[in-house]
């Protein structure tokens, strides 16, 4: 996978973009707290967050109550099928990891390991950001164009500098549980120390999330989403991977990954991507999450082959299985 910034995109320059998050900082006051990396082979000492490796209890996983509008949907045998085929490439990989998927088309939907929690590293940033937007609207006011920028920055280039002081900005962590409660989000926990790469949320949370994203049934507004939403489709090319391996050439995508090296793993990394696919064939929410992959390389694979494995089922589910009742 390509690892260096990509030339066609500008971005504003280092210098002033200091100045924004000096500003935020001196402000508000931000925690000293170390934040996940940003991109592979970064500095270690950006990737030392002490994770919350507890558990977190089940949440269920409710369909979506989107009418049947085209595609298949999958019997119980189905269903199961799938359900097999990606334990099994869990188990392969040697990692641990959870995907939830909805089909806006016919509102089935798929999940695996959707109610455990994992830390999201730079996927809370989409999180972040969707704060940000709310806390402006409750202001009675958009974000200012210093705000953009600085989001523009923690998404499309996942710039980890930058994202302190919107961790800020949003309240810290009283302020990120007061906006997963608004949201309804019930898997989401900050991490103790104020770590926002550290985290831990669920597969099922981050398609609620998408759906307030996506969807009218949220608190944002539709100026709000379009703002986020276009951010997301805007990621940097290097950083376009996951949820993308569902898309066809004609599909638009919006996604935000998040990928650290954990100390407390042994080093071996978390790997997760989060985001929608839409087109002429597929309307898809998608959250995969993981942890304990060998090296980044190795946990892009196993997130795309999921994403795949999954896309490929609900488009054309197995020869003997005839499309039956919406998916379990």
């Amino acid at each position: 996978m390509p690892r260096c910034p990509s030339a066609g995109l500008p971005r504003a320059p280092r210098g002033l973009r200091a100045l924004l998050v000096a500003a935020l900082v001196l402000l508000l006051v931000v925690s000293p707290q170390a934040s996940s990396v940003a991109l592979p082979g970064a500095d270690p000492a950006l990737v030392r967050a002490m994770l919350t490796e507890s558990a977190l209890p089940p949440v269920p996983f409710a369909p979506v109550t989107a009418p049947a509008a085209g595609g298949p949907v999958l019997t119980a045998g189905q269903y199961d099928g799938l359900a097999a085929r990606v334990e099994g490439i869990i188990g392969d990989s040697g990692a641990r990891a959870g995907i939830a998927v909805q089909d806006l088309r016919t509102g089935a939907t798929f999940s695996h390991g959707a109610q455990e929690g994992f830390p999201t590293a730079s996927v809370s940033k989409l999180m972040i950001l969707t704060l940000l937007v709310l806390r402006a609207g409750d202001e009675g006011r958009d974000l200012t164009a210093a705000e953009r920028g600085l989001a523009e920055d923690m998404i499309r280039y996942s710039d980890n500098e930058v994202t302190n002081g919107l961790y800020a900005r949003i309240g810290y962590n009283p302020g990120f549980s007061e906006g997963a409660a608004r949201l309804g989000l019930t898997g989401t926990e900050p991490h103790p120390h104020g770590v926002w790469g550290a985290v831990v949320t669920t597969p099922a949370d981050q398609v609620r999330l998408l759906r307030a994203l996506y969807t009218e049934e949220g608190p944002l507004t539709a100026d709000q989403r379009a703002l986020v939403r276009g951010l997301m489709e805007s990621v940097a090319p290097e950083q376009a991977w996951g949820v993308s391996a569902a898309a066809g050439p004609r599909d638009t995508v919006g996604l935000k990954n998040g990928w650290t090296p954990r100390e407390s793993d042994g080093g071996r990394w978390a790997v997760n991507s989060v985001g929608y696919v839409d087109g002429p064939h597929r309307q898809y929410l998608v959250a995969v999450m993981s942890e304990g992959n060998a090296g980044y390389d190795t946990g892009v694979a196993l997130v795309e082959e999921l994403v795949a494995e999954v896309a490929a089922t609900l488009e054309d589910p197995p020869v003997g299985h005839p499309a039956g009742h919406l998916s379990r």
